[in-house]
């Protein structure tokens, strides 16, 4: 859904739902653009590990990178410092998936809400209803221009196979630009982060046509749980924010 159609199926305004998501960007670096969201504090941002590094080469200074995002209708943009903290990486499995995880500083602070950080233990239930938020999906709404608009969307969908709680599926859809974006929670109105997604797995042969049901390792989305060394990450990145 675009933030228009969101905000008419849930009976909100337009203007606050844009308040809302706006912590939802675009995080564009030298190697490409992918999704991220301000989270915890004004100049903190989470996404994925694989925004700046190709598997286990060395990554990317963050400096290079900006974040861009929307203030109502005006773009704005934001350079990263080169503060940048990322998982372990590994080359293939499930680990390489847990360690998909990356928390960047912005030079200054962004002005609109972070998401909130989930302060709650590390329990993800089967079928518990969540909601994707995506700074930036490139063939949203039919529109391909990577340059152009940024297509955020939200996807009301349900977590499904979790994995060592370390990593989870969803039965949302994607395409490219997704990865980093935000899986939340919505507590009390609260906008709460509790993973990022990693990738897809879109297997052409089981879905030739797409927008089938869910099948795990087959046609869904994969994410990196808000918890361990991910979690105290951004808590320490956070905690020494002045600009909550």
């Amino acid at each position: 859904m675009t933030e228009e159609v969101y905000a008419k199926a849930n009976s909100l305004s337009p203007d606050a739902v844009r308040s809302r998501f706006a912590a939802s960007g675009v995080l564009r670096c030298p190697g490409g653009d992918s999704s991220a969201q301000v989270t915890g504090a004004r100049d903190v941002i989470t996404t994925a590990a694989h925004a700046f590094r190709d598997l286990c080469k060395p990554p990317m200074s963050p400096d290079k990178c900006i974040f861009e995002y929307y203030l109502g209708a005006e773009k704005r943009a934001v350079p990263l410092s080169a503060k940048l903290w990322m998982g372990t990486c590994f080359e293939h499995g499930a680990k390489a998936v847990a360690g998909d995880w990356a928390v960047a500083k912005l030079a200054f602070p962004a002005e609109v809400t972070p998401y909130e950080i989930y302060e709650g233990a590390d329990i993800l239930v089967e079928l518990e209803r969540v909601l994707a938020a995506v700074g930036y999906d490139i063939e949203a709404a039919g529109k391909a221009d990577r340059y152009g608009p940024f297509n955020k969307t939200m996807q009301e969908c349900q977590i499904r196979d979790v994995r060592d709680w370390s990593i989870f599926e969803t039965n949302c859809e994607f395409t490219v630009g997704a990865s980093g974006s935000a899986l939340l929670r919505l507590l009390g109105g609260r906008m709460t982060l509790f993973g990022v997604l990693s990738g897809d797995y879109h297997d052409q042969a089981y879905c030739p046509r797409g927008r089938c049901e869910f099948r795990s390792r087959q046609w869904s989305s994969v994410y990196v749980t808000l918890k361990g060394e991910f979690k105290d990450r951004l808590l320490a990145a956070v905690s020494q924010s002045a600009a909550k």
